[in-house]
């Protein structure tokens, strides 16, 4: 888990369920449509709302101790095990493929989990009161969001929403009571973050973070040429050729890039992070004129015939929710690095279940 549990806000984990379905379901999440219950195509069986509820199991524990067990002791209180096993099935309810993580966790995964919810717990009870209505309500209205996202997937329909629910052992007020024990930490971590912390931050930006860039570009492969590299820069060349004559940009784009991302939309990329792109393409998207052909632009994918069609720095206000972000992360760090180890006194994390073959 990449990032801290205290920094995922309830919104962020409803939005991995959909991702999650695909993965609990066995299938393409990116390339099969979030609504599993429309009808089927060029002859695939379609998928029924009983076989999605099917697909949501409970939580299957890596470990087995007793629930009073305290797994992890810091100064004011403990983490039982009941607690905690109360986390990772609302996790795994949030997002299934989070769940399928923790089932596979061997001990020392089980301890990160454990410590980041033990800070959680610690920054949630430092909330006061205004922090603790606030964060409610969120909780409460992210749940409905989210019991929108499963119905959609099963047929809208209210009982089979209650059944699977049920299934995992869960009910509504123990899925928002953690949601909102998430977002009273993560309340508690802003209250320092202020509009002059955020500029401070901005300012510190390097340009490149800064660009956001729409490129319309043709991507000749070294793959589809069999690594031939004379040969894909000769085709390169002869696009550029008659693009140079006048040709249009899109409708060659769409007859002839390699590149499936950008094929729909004639080539095109807009308004996108620079950062984002390999170094050659990247440093071409910053430094070539506006609306001008590119010679061949080599990266490893191939050869590039690129046309910057805009391009701008992003000011304070485009860029301020991720600022709060990365200004929530860097309060975060600073409390992991400054207390939680100080206050955590001892682990009893318990041993894992060899994993099944």
């Amino acid at each position: 888990m990449k990032r801290s549990v205290a920094l995922l806000s309830s919104a962020v984990l409803v939005v991995s369920l959909l991702t999650g379905c695909g993965g609990a379901a066995g299938k393409d999440s990116a390339s099969k449509p979030a609504d599993q219950t429309q009808p089927a195509q060029n002859g695939e069986q379609a998928t029924q709302p009983d076989d999605v509820l099917d697909q949501f199991k409970k939580l299957t524990l890596p470990y087995t101790v007793e629930p009073k067990t305290a797994l992890v002791e810091y100064k004011d209180g403990t983490l039982s095990a009941e607690e905690f096993e109360t986390f990772l099935r609302v996790i795994n309810f949030l997002n299934p493929m989070q769940g399928m993580m923790i089932e596979s966790a061997d001990q020392e995964s089980l301890k990160m989990f454990a410590r980041e919810y033990t800070a959680t717990k610690i920054l949630a009870s430092r909330a006061d009161a205004a922090m603790e209505k606030e964060a409610k309500e969120l909780a409460e209205q992210t749940f409905e969001s989210l019991k929108i996202q499963y119905m959609g997937l099963l047929g809208k329909d209210d009982a089979k929403f209650e059944k699977l629910m049920s299934n995992q052992g869960l009910d509504k007020e123990t899925v928002v009571g953690q949601m909102e024990l998430i977002n009273k930490s993560m309340t508690v971590l802003r209250k320092g973050i202020d509009e002059p912390t955020l500029k401070k931050l901005y300012e510190g930006m390097d340009k490149e973070s800064l660009t956001v860039a729409s490129v319309r570009h043709i991507l000749v492969s070294f793959e589809k040429h069999n690594n031939n590299q004379e040969e894909t820069l000769q085709v390169a060349n002869e696009l550029v050729a008659r693009l140079k004559k006048g040709e249009d940009f899109a409708k060659l784009a769409t007859e002839n890039t390699d590149d499936p991302g950008s094929k729909e939309t004639g080539g095109l990329y807009a308004d996108a992070d620079v950062t984002q792109w390999v170094p050659e393409f990247k440093e071409a998207a910053l430094k070539l004129p506006l609306n001008q052909i590119s010679d061949p632009v080599k990266t490893d994918y191939g050869y590039h015939i690129m046309r910057v069609e805009s391009r701008k720095e992003k000011t304070f206000d485009e860029m301020k929710k991720q600022l709060e972000s990365q200004a929530l992360e860097q309060a975060y760090d600073h409390f992991n690095k400054e207390e939680l180890d100080k206050l955590i006194t001892k682990y009893n994390i318990p041993e894992t279940k060899p994993a099944s073959k």
